[in-house]
């Protein structure tokens, strides 16, 4: 092969790869534990917030939970950044919340109740399926899960929910929640206190 086609072929692969996905780069990052430097990029590239909710279903959880983490923290700093993202974005944080490890678990609820706060009406494109997965949760999920999922009803507002939060009312289990205000408290009480929110 000669130098020119040579260079040709270069040129295209490398083009290839700067239009394509930075999965594999921001996944190297996190687990290199860079994690200031993969908030920093995702602030100034919309390819590198893609690819953290690309990574939100890698097998590993660690990578699962530190992408939550990292997209949670530039909300903080931008909430911008990722308005155009949320009505995908809910959904998925949603569902990776009904995991077992307690770390992406953590995160996703942390990820999924900001963003109920912060961009309510965006949510609310998704209402239907974003009522069905809280109904779930009420249904399948562990006292936590239900806690959480009280607690996402009572900021979304939805009140055809309310004889599901009723059923938790005199439930007594303590339960454990990654927001102030909501550990070592019974699920019963956060029943009650969501229905007088909805009421």
């Amino acid at each position: 092969m000669n130098i020119e086609v040579l260079k040709e072929t270069l040129v295209i692969k490398m083009g290839l790869f700067s239009f394509g996905s930075k999965r594999g780069k921001v996944r190297k990052m996190l687990e290199n534990e860079e994690m200031q430097e993969a908030v920093n990029q995702a602030l100034k590239d919309k390819k590198v917030l893609d690819a953290l909710i690309e990574l939100l279903d890698d097998k590993v959880p660690g990578i699962k939970g530190d992408s939550l983490l990292i997209l949670t923290q530039v909300m903080e700093i931008d909430k911008k950044k990722v308005k155009g993202y949320i009505d995908r974005l809910i959904l998925k944080v949603m569902e990776v919340s009904k995991t077992r490890n307690p770390y992406v678990k953590e995160n996703s609820m942390i990820l999924a109740y900001k963003i109920a706060q912060e961009f309510p009406e965006d949510v609310m494109k998704r209402k239907e399926e974003i009522t069905k997965s809280l109904d779930t949760l009420l249904e399948e999920g562990d006292k936590n899960d239900k806690a959480f999922a009280l607690l996402m009803i009572k900021q979304l507002e939805l009140k055809e929910l309310i004889p599901k939060v009723e059923e938790l009312m005199e439930v007594q289990d303590k339960v454990l929640l990654p927001f102030e205000g909501y550990k070592w408290v019974s699920l019963g009480d956060i029943a009650k206190e969501v229905l007088e929110g909805l009421k």
